[in-house]
């Protein structure tokens, strides 16, 4: 993996604009070459010099935009060559099957048949009742998929999970059809909400039924080890309601409802009642972070900061019913506050583009507030990118545990910017975010599991691990400068921030997956998607 010019491995679109980095002291000639004819098809010089602070390095762009032709390529430069790429129409269509497939194979509570699974093949897994944590009662909360690299199910990052579909089918209904090798329990809605649909009967089992509280999650004591999921057989129990939960379940479920009202009036009923439930039930409750029992040391997604979470609610609950209650309260907050943030930390922005999106009556004045508060937004993102030897809104300060989630984030920023503003800046920034995942990053990986010639081999991920082979279709952490773990520490001292990362099982501040990176890129794809199909 040692190559110095590097490239998105999965490939690039015709139309669009087309980075690979040469990092080097000198400017060269470069050539980009026709694998199948040998022939040399493109040539230029390497760019102008940026030094990469957060990897240390000095970069040059190679920029081939005009080359459009459909084929197989690499690039050399010097001694350098690149990995092979492709160029091609829908260059992402398979990737993008292989991470949506990855919510099947996450599925818990069930058996997933070889004939769909392949060797991730599994018999029905955490389908006994769970106890609720500090009494007697016991409870079915069977299905869901299982958060990330454990078997762990948590309502925070699954509402982030769904909302994030959600918005990719908005922009792309076309993916609402996507085949992805799955079975479809409900033919008549299509793969991706039948699949989506499986989650949220899990997550209206998580609810209170007579206080309207959401439970924050359902896992086991203590993490496992790595073997299949129907091997786990410690006692399941229910973690205490939260806030942060109960409102972050009452937004995604209002996101839903128009997306199943006209396959299911009946399911789209009870999806209205639990979503105001719950709403309701949290003006009632304290407005404290989450904290995990001290006997249960799984996954916590504690949040800090839970002003996001009533703000993305009221924007949804109005966007989906119209009542002045939402209203008033998401425009009183707007006017005192207005953030951004696509993640289950900050979700900001989602209700940033439920109210700005909304059908019923609005401020007009606070809708063109929100706009330019994302542009403002984008803006400073933009200033990171010009910066960056890789184009991407990144500084040595950006390389946090999850750090390709955020750098997704930014992307998802730059295109809702692009959306509203139709700065065309803003989308090309975008795409060169997913070309840094895909590749063309320090790392010089794809950080998609199953793809490219560098490629992950080790997540830490426990069906992965069972059977000694990757599980295709899983974005990856990447690089945490925080070396949040003891196989970080022992490999990762002294690298530079955006090398922060190593390929091991037990490294799970930079090689886990979970849930929400998966489908915060599907909604960059989609939006990404949606723009190509209009450019075409």
């Amino acid at each position: 993996m040692g190559q110095n010019i590097l490239v998105d491995e999965i490939g690039y679109l015709p139309m669009d604009p087309k980075r690979a980095v040469y990092r080097g002291e000198e400017t060269l000639q470069f050539s980009v070459i026709d694998k199948k004819t040998g022939e040399e098809v493109y040539g230029g010089v390497t760019g102008r010099e940026i030094y990469c602070k957060a990897a240390e390095e000095k970069n040059r762009i190679i920029s081939f935009d005009a080359l459009t032709e459909p084929g197989e390529y690499y690039i050399k430069a010097g001694d350098e060559e690149s990995v092979t790429f492709e160029i091609k129409d829908w260059a992402y269509r398979d990737a993008m099957k292989s991470m949506l497939k990855f919510f099947y194979l996450q599925r818990c509570g069930t058996s997933l048949p070889k004939e769909h699974a392949g060797i991730y093949a599994h018999d029905k897994c955490h389908d006994t009742d769970a106890r609720i944590y500090g009494t007697d009662t016991f409870k079915n909360v069977s299905g869901g998929w299982h958060d990330a690299g454990d078997f762990g199910r948590y309502i925070v990052p699954a509402a982030v999970t769904i909302a994030d579909l959600f918005l990719a089918l908005e922009l792309d209904p076309d993916l609402a059809k996507q085949d992805f090798d799955a079975p479809v329990d409900y033919p008549e809605m299509g793969p991706l909400l039948s699949e989506i649909k499986y989650e949220i009967d899990w997550m209206l089992k998580m609810q209170d039924e007579k206080t309207g509280e959401v439970y924050h999650k359902v896992t086991c004591m203590h993490f496992c080890d790595f073997f299949m999921p129907e091997d786990e057989k410690d006692e399941l129990v229910i973690s205490p309601t939260s806030y942060a939960a109960t409102l972050d379940f009452a937004a995604s479920l209002a996101m839903a409802i128009k997306f199943f009202k006209p396959y299911d009036a009946e399911y789209a009923a009870v999806l209205e009642s639990a979503s105001k439930k719950a709403y309701d039930a949290a003006m009632k409750m304290e407005v404290k972070s989450f904290r995990n029992p001290e006997e249960i040391v799984t996954g916590e997604y504690g949040d800090e900061g839970l002003e996001d979470e009533l703000y993305w609610a009221s924007a949804e609950l109005f966007r989906a019913f119209g009542d002045e209650k939402y209203r008033k309260t998401f425009e009183e907050m707007a006017y005192t506050h207005i953030s951004h943030g696509y993640g289950w930390e900050d979700v900001y922005s989602f209700g940033n583009v439920a109210y700005i999106l909304s059908e019923y009556p609005l401020d007009e004045t606070l809708k063109n507030i929100i706009i330019a508060a994302i542009d403002a937004k984008a803006d400073s993102l933009m200033t990171l990118c010009r910066s960056n030897g890789y184009n991407v809104s990144f500084n040595e300060k950006s390389f946090i545990w999850g750090s390709n989630m955020y750098l997704i984030q930014n992307a998802c920023h730059l295109y809702t910017a692009y959306f509203f503003t139709r700065k065309e800046y803003y989308l090309e920034a975008a795409i060169e975010h997913v070309h840094y995942i895909f590749g063309k990053n320090p790392c010089n990986i794809c950080f998609l599991t199953g793809y490219g010639t560098n490629r992950v081999m080790n997540p830490h991920h426990r069906p992965s691990a069972a059977k000694k082979e990757p599980m295709p279709g899983m974005i990856i952490g990447g690089p945490d400068s925080g070396l949040h773990d003891p196989t970080a520490e022992k490999h990762l001292q002294g690298m530079p921030a955006a090398k922060c990362y190593v390929d091991e099982l037990l490294s799970y501040s930079t090689n886990e997956i979970t849930l929400y990176w998966n489908s915060a890129m599907i909604c960059m794809l989609a939006q990404f998607t949606k723009d190509y199909k209009e450019r075409k």
